[in-house]
């Protein structure tokens, strides 16, 4: 069940709880309970569950929580152990929502505006072409909407929808990003900052080893 939680927001709230914070949460966690309540697979002779995040299967080790291959963004690790620690498994119905449609989400919206959308389109507003080039690469799913539209699949059925349109000699680029509506049972309103935050470390990533 997901944690009860006042609606604070901090830029850093995933970073101000270090991750030891959250490992020893992990420590005394049940394994059983973990995959019953997320459908993550756990394997109990090796005591591993195997974690699909962002299109890679990670095996992440209980209770002394290692990930393999390794994972050097810490948001990305904390956002495993939170997923691990709090998240109900819900199916993909096929419906997005917007951040402020999320739990408080008017209340959250300028940093996360600030955070993720902003920078996103200041990354690929005018380079459409490499952000198409980049989620192509990631195995993201192309959506024939706007632009350039893909969604992304953070956990196994969690989806984060990148939107982009091209600016004229008019009007400026701008983007969206949208959240299936299955965001609600996983995450903390303030936690999808750090997620949409994650994906864009992530095309960043992918986009330096052509560089």
């Amino acid at each position: 069940m997901m944690e009860d939680r006042k609606p604070e927001y901090n830029k850093h709230n995933l970073q101000d709880q270090p991750i030891t914070f959250y490992t020893e949460k992990f420590h005394e966690a049940d394994p059983v309970e973990i995959s019953s309540r997320t459908h993550v697979p756990y394997d109990s002779e090796k005591q591993t569950f195997t974690v699909r995040f962002l299109g890679t299967d990670y095996q992440v080790t209980w209770p002394d929580f290692q990930i393999s291959p390794a994972l050097a963004d810490n948001s990305g690790r904390v956002l495993i152990l939170r997923y691990l620690l709090f998240a109900e498994y819900e199916a993909f119905d096929n419906t997005f929502i917007s951040f402020r449609d999320m739990p408080s989400g008017d209340l959250y919206f300028t940093p996360f505006r600030g955070r993720c959308i902003l920078r996103f389109n200041r990354k690929y507003g005018t380079r459409i072409d490499t952000f198409r080039k980049v989620l192509e690469e990631m195995g993201c799913k192309k959506v024939d909407y706007a632009d350039a539209c893909y969604d992304v699949e953070l956990f196994p059925e969690l989806y984060i929808r990148f939107i982009l349109w091209a600016g004229d000699d008019e009007f400026p680029a701008s983007s969206q990003i949208l959240f299936s509506e299955n965001f609600k049972k996983a995450f903390q309103t303030y936690d999808l900052a750090e997620a949409g935050g994650v994906c864009l470390n992530a095309f960043a990533a992918r986009e330096a080893q052509h560089a």
